[in-house]
């Protein structure tokens, strides 16, 4: 599997019951504290591999910092990305460094796995439960901390959410055999939910009122706490988009909120739902199931551009009886892959849905 698929790494097979996966992930602080930084950097880049249904074993250390950091907060950065990593399993074997103004630490990874027990985006079918493990909004409170609104030290939920590993989540869906997953991170919910709709063919219904959100976040969702990201997000979707009455643009901006750290979602058969859903809560995990996937039309399956007007998923306000209508262009995909082997990035552009 490579970026053709557009899943959260490549996986290389080596032998009929065994295949490498590789990803990596690297960005800029989004918290004040060092070690923290660490901790949630690594978790992100390490997620990919559970997202996949892998285990996580060796990674290398990205490093960008300039002359002028405190040799002290670079090491806490790092300490904080090993500690992360010691609890995953994983061994940072090393790195590399580079001279940047702007900070920046991530993983470069590679995990292990049965190719019989991959999740991928393809495997997703209808009448499915759709689930999530991780409340929303955690890129608003970020922004809202840095626009100085908040102390992002005095939400530890949010903090808490970034630095848990998707780990558990992970081995309790392979155990089930649970065939398809993705974890929330940059594209946020919509972006991410739509790579599996268009992988798989199928389309969705999500309510609205079952989707986690964490505290404050309806309450700063304002345009000074929009991120860019979360603005490019919309804008790939928006004028394809018919949204319920009933919900605000502030609450339709947190569906696009990019994620740091977000959690793993899945598409799970109604025979094992409850039951995947309660191993999740017995592990103290924020399981909630958001919707559950539907079949598409005929007219859906055989539409092709310049076609438009395909309905991907279906957003209920408050409960199943009220509909909404996602039309939407996917999102554009920024994959970048460091290995140990072999460096590779692309960009791939998703194709409107809508007619």
């Amino acid at each position: 599997m490579d970026q053709k698929t557009k899943d959260d790494a490549a996986v290389y097979k080596i032998t009929d019951d065994k295949a490498i996966i590789f990803t990596t992930d690297f960005f800029a602080p989004v918290v004040d504290d060092a070690f923290l930084f660490g901790q949630v950097a690594a978790a992100n880049a390490i997620s990919d591999v559970y997202a996949m249904g892998g285990k996580p074993t060796l990674a290398l250390n990205i490093c960008c910092f300039a002359d002028n950091i405190p040799e002290k907060s670079i090491e806490e950065i790092i300490q904080g990305g090993i500690e992360k990593a010691n609890e995953a399993g994983v061994i940072i074997a090393g790195g590399h460094t580079i001279n940047d103004p702007e900070p920046k630490y991530g993983l470069a990874v590679i995990g292990e796995i049965n190719p019989k027990n991959l999740m991928t985006l393809r495997n997703a079918k209808p009448n499915q439960d759709i689930v999530i493990t991780k409340p929303l909004g955690n890129g608003i409170l970020i922004s809202a901390a840095k626009n100085s609104k908040i102390d992002l030290s005095e939400h530890p939920n949010c903090l808490k959410f970034m630095t848990e590993l998707n780990k558990i989540a992970s081995e309790i869906a392979v155990d089930m055999n649970i065939e398809a997953c993705t974890d929330i991170t940059g594209f946020g919910l919509i972006g991410h939910l739509k790579n599996i709709l268009r992988a798989s063919n199928v389309s969705a219904n999500i309510d609205f009122a079952n989707i986690p959100i964490l505290d404050s976040v309806k309450k700063l969702s304002s345009e000074e706490n929009w991120s860019s990201g979360l603005i490019n997000n919309e804008k790939a979707l928006e004028h394809n988009i018919i949204w319920n009455k009933s919900i605000s643009e502030s609450e339709k901006k947190i569906l696009f909120d990019p994620q740091t750290s977000g959690g793993l979602l899945f598409t799970v058969d109604k025979s094992k739902s409850i039951e995947f859903q309660r191993k999740l809560s017995k592990n103290n995990l924020a399981v909630s199931k958001i919707g559950i996937t539907v079949e598409k039309t005929n007219a859906d399956k055989t539409s092709k551009p310049p076609i438009v007007g395909v309905p991907d998923f279906a957003v209920c306000a408050s409960g199943p009886s009220s509909k909404e209508i996602f039309n939407s262009f996917s999102l554009s995909e920024i994959f970048l892959l460091k290995s140990l082997i072999f460096s590779l990035s692309f960009i791939s552009g998703l194709k409107p849905l809508f007619r």
